[in-house]
């Protein structure tokens, strides 16, 4: 990344999520889950969150315009879970899905499992309704933790997104710099 690459934080203050979905999208990358931004032309959303992890982390950018097309893909483009991130032609999320493994039914068949929204663009209200809350329990299994110690790292990414965003640095060196700290203070305090 270079200075001139827009960050998370960047994109939040240009309204293209906010910092509820920009805290998720970090734990997410952060955890090794993946995360795949659609269309190709979202390259700079898909940056901005590979740059949050602290180690490499699972995203990409790829065709389609919507969930639906993401998933009639030829190739898989995915693994048995991750997110995929659809934005507008204005490059501002429309909606986040979780792609989610199979289960097994009571029978011991093997079930697929619809993608779950974890957030989408409600016009009228001119922002994102937030449902990750209905997947906490596979979200935290996924990053190995308990829904209430994920549902509280959750609050305290976006609290300091949203900070960052208001009143955080400029620069993006400097504001990388801000979420490196953050990584480092969190890690010693798990």
């Amino acid at each position: 990344m270079t200075d001139a690459d827009p960050t998370i934080v960047d994109q939040v203050r240009a309204g293209r999520l906010d910092p509820e979905l920009a805290a998720l999208l970090w734990l997410l990358a952060s955890h090794r889950v993946a995360v795949h931004v659609v269309p190709s032309g979202a390259a700079d959303l898909a940056g901005a969150v590979r740059d949050l992890a602290a180690e490499p982390a699972l995203v990409s950018g790829g065709p389609g315009a919507s969930i639906e097309e993401v998933l009639r893909q030829p190739v898989p483009l995915r693994p048995p879970t991750g997110a995929i991130v659809v934005t507008g032609p204005d490059g501002r999320v429309s909606a986040a899905h979780l792609l989610r493994p199979p289960v097994r039914d009571g029978a011991g068949h093997v079930r697929p499992q619809a993608p779950a929204v974890l957030a989408a663009w409600i016009e009228s209200e001119g922002q994102l309704e937030h449902f990750a809350w209905g997947v906490l329990p596979e979200l935290a299994a996924e990053t190995g933790q308990k829904a209430g110690d994920l549902e509280a790292e959750l609050d305290e990414r976006a609290t300091f997104l949203r900070a960052l965003a208001e009143s955080g640095p400029r620069d993006a060196d400097a504001t990388r710099g801000a979420l490196l700290a953050w990584h480092r203070h969190a890690g010693a305090a798990h």
